[in-house]
């Protein structure tokens, strides 16, 4: 029994990684797909328009703001042992949400064709058909990937990370089957697309149903005094989070509509580039955030704020100390990556290296962005929204003035809104970290030192292991970069070991 105790386990944020990283993986093989079948075109970036559209409202709406807002609601009831009013609560939120999902699939649906031209002002007559008649058919997908965001709060709130972490492998998985039914058996168009990722999304949220009844956190539907004061409570800081945690993705929408009035598949480039990116930021950054938030919210509830300082000052530096290396490899390495992922197919070896040159772009903005969405979660924890609205709308006029500045003034195209992205980011992140200071959360100077410390490793390492494997001559692509990959890590994690990095046992902590 003792042996038991003893034995040492993984951090949640570890497990969850693990998990985002099999989520990430099928994600990628979802695109992977995609780009197979359709390569990178006018039908790919109509796609893309419409798909980005719920998919923003996702990660504003769900993923992003609610499970975000909802944690240290459900986590003081759960520490208050309060059943009933839980239970009641869960149903209000549950019966406002549903209300709220109707209103905006009905909106989709009936506008599709208004909202695209919205968000892709540059597309002709043809382009916005096609991207109005897929939004269409996409338009319930916010109805269930919400509903599984909410699942996703209620889960987390009581430390279960394993459902929530594993259901968007479910989305992709099942995007991936349809598309292959499609081929095989049926008749396969970008239509067949949007019907596939409408079936993942509800896959997505009948994957963790079981887990919500298993934790007893089942909800219904009840328009009997839903509005109470606490409800209430949630409206009001849910709305302007919605602002502030979806900075970023706004950003990208901006981008996007620049995007729509230059050569077709530079809305694809983007999009492509950006999900590369995705794949660090999933695993590391949302992980880590994900379980800092819980902590967080108890820090502030006990008013603790040195306490909380520490703490985000110590998972801040876990997360330069993960995502530095990933900077490095994307900016060294991004061409052998995109040729690997996405050359096949009706995807060219050209389509690739437009790819790449957006991917060292966003890139350089890859650490702060991360910080971003780490630092975000200690406002919703000392429920201060008005500061990240006030910094959202400043920022989304500096991306936008960015934008015009870098694709059409300096002439850089597709490559300029990457970059604008990555600018508007790090100006954020500086603001967010002044903003928490004025609070009393105060993030260390020499965490930046650390990070130039973790970069220079990561360089050193890449150096190394290029000049390594390079000298076994080796004929296959894919095994060199394997290989260097592999090489790369050991070296990192033993310039670390070496330096006795702290953020080394935080892997196990």
């Amino acid at each position: 029994m003792m042996g038991k105790d003893k034995k040492k386990k993984f951090s949640p944020s570890v497990n969850v990684a693990v998990l985002t990283f099999l989520s990430r993986v099928f994600g990628y093989l979802r695109d992977l797909i995609i780009t197979f079948f359709f390569g990178a075109n006018t039908f790919t970036d109509s796609f893309y328009v419409a798909f980005r559209i719920p998919n923003l409202f996702r990660r504003l709406l769900a993923e992003g703001t609610l499970s975000s807002t909802l944690v240290p609601f459900f986590t003081k009831y759960i520490n208050n042992k309060d059943e009933n009013s839980f239970a009641k609560f869960r149903s209000e939120i549950f019966s406002i949400l549903i209300l709220v999902l109707i209103f905006f699939t009905l909106l989709f649906f009936f506008f599709s064709k208004e909202i695209v031209s919205l968000f892709a002002f540059g597309f002709s007559e043809n382009q916005l058909e096609l991207s109005s008649q897929l939004l269409k058919r996409m338009s319930p997908f916010l109805f269930f990937i919400s509903l599984s965001a909410l699942n996703m709060g209620l889960l987390n709130s009581k430390g279960k990370f394993f459902a929530p972490a594993f259901s968007p492998v479910m989305f992709n998985l099942a995007i991936i089957i349809v598309l292959f039914i499609c081929y095989f058996f049926l008749e396969l168009t970008i239509y067949s697309l949007s019907y596939a990722v409408l079936i993942g999304a509800m896959a997505q949220f009948l994957i963790q149903l079981p887990f919500i009844s298993q934790n007893y956190l089942t909800y219904k539907f009840s328009l009997e005094n839903f509005l109470s004061e606490e409800t209430k409570t949630v409206i009001k800081i849910l709305i302007p989070q919605v602002v502030g945690l979806g900075v970023y993705n706004l950003n990208i929408l901006i981008n996007t509509q620049f995007a729509s009035f230059m050569a077709d598949g530079s809305v694809t480039y983007l999009y492509l580039a950006e999900r590369l990116l995705e794949f660090p930021l999933g695993i590391f950054a949302v992980s880590i955030a994900t379980i800092s938030l819980t902590q967080l919210s108890e820090f502030s509830n006990n008013k603790n704020l040195v306490k909380m300082s520490k703490y985000l000052n110590d998972k801040m530096a876990f997360l330069y100390f993960l995502l530095s290396p990933c900077c490095i490899i994307f900016i060294f390495w991004g061409d052998s990556i995109c040729d690997l992922l996405y050359v096949r197919g009706e995807f060219t070896i050209s389509d690739s290296l437009f790819t790449y040159k957006a991917l060292i772009a966003y890139s350089i903005g890859l650490i702060f962005v991360g910080g971003v969405r780490l630092l975000t979660q200690a406002f919703f924890a000392i429920k201060d929204t008005a500061t990240p609205v006030k910094l959202a709308m400043i920022n989304l006029i500096l991306n936008a003035v960015l934008c015009y500045f870098f694709s059409i003034v300096i002439n850089f195209g597709f490559v300029g809104l990457a970059l604008s992205s990555s600018i508007s980011s790090i100006v954020l992140f500086f603001c967010l970290i002044y903003s928490l200071r004025k609070n009393k959360i105060n993030l260390k100077l020499n965490l930046f030192f650390k990070c130039l410390v973790f970069i220079f490793f990561s360089y050193v390492a890449l150096f190394l292991s290029n000049y390594i494997i390079e000298i076994l001559i080796l004929k296959s692509s894919t095994l060199i970069l394997f290989l260097k990959l592999l090489c790369f890590a050991s070296f990192y994690f033993l310039f670390s070991y070496f330096a006795n990095i702290n953020e080394l046992r935080l892997i196990k902590e």
